[in-house]
């Protein structure tokens, strides 16, 4: 009697597609009822297969939060990194891609919400997540933008950290006051960036 052939194993890219199919499931269920909404048996339902298989791909409901975390940080890099293809200039890449980087999570403040006021995550998991290389990399861009346009003669740490948390702060009060007439988003970013570029113009 011939065997019966088992189910061929599945390629990486075959998982992480499926990983994907579920990430996005995720994020539809988030978009319309908040983050507390996902859970794995709920995903299953939605996917259309068992909680054990949302298991095998994710080891739980904060593991798929760092993944769609990281889904969103990539998009946005991605993004400013399309604009900058075209310039040379050291001022103005620093200035595009910060532009870039306040638009984005303005345009999209649903992934604004996931990345900086997901509730009920731990600290641990905020702080496994931040740590890692890969999320390092999404924010480090900036300080070899800075380093680039200061040429070493800044604390390129302060500066960078300086405009990163100004532009976050700038998204976060568009995104979560929006009944309070605040200023051009694009002139507050040129406001921030014054601070960097200015002494250069100076010295020059």
């Amino acid at each position: 009697m011939a065997k019966t052939a088992g189910r061929p194993p599945r390629s990486e890219r075959d998982i992480s597609a499926y990983r994907s199919k579920i990430a996005k499931q995720a994020l539809v269920i988030y978009r319309a009822e908040g983050f507390e909404a996902v859970s794995m048996r709920r995903l299953a339902k939605e996917v259309g297969c068992a909680p054990m298989t949302i298991y095998a791909h994710f080891e739980g409901k904060q593991d798929i939060l760092r993944y769609l975390w990281a889904d969103v940080l990539a998009g946005m890099s991605d993004e400013i990194q399309e604009k900058l293809k075209p310039i040379v200039a050291p001022v103005e890449r620093l200035q595009m891609a910060a532009q870039t980087f306040v638009s984005y999570w303005i345009d999209h403040p649903d992934h604004f919400r996931l990345v900086f006021m997901s509730n009920n995550v731990s600290r641990s998991d905020v702080s496994t997540f931040v740590q890692e290389d890969k999320t390092l990399m999404h924010f480090k861009m900036f300080s070899d933008l800075v380093r680039a346009v200061t040429q070493g003669d800044h604390d390129v740490k302060t500066s960078s950290d300086t405009l990163i948390s100004g532009m976050i702060g700038i998204a976060l009060c568009i995104n979560t006051v929006r009944d309070y007439p605040w200023a051009d988003a694009a002139m507050m970013t040129d406001q921030l960036l014054k601070n960097i570029v200015s002494p250069i113009d100076d010295a020059t």
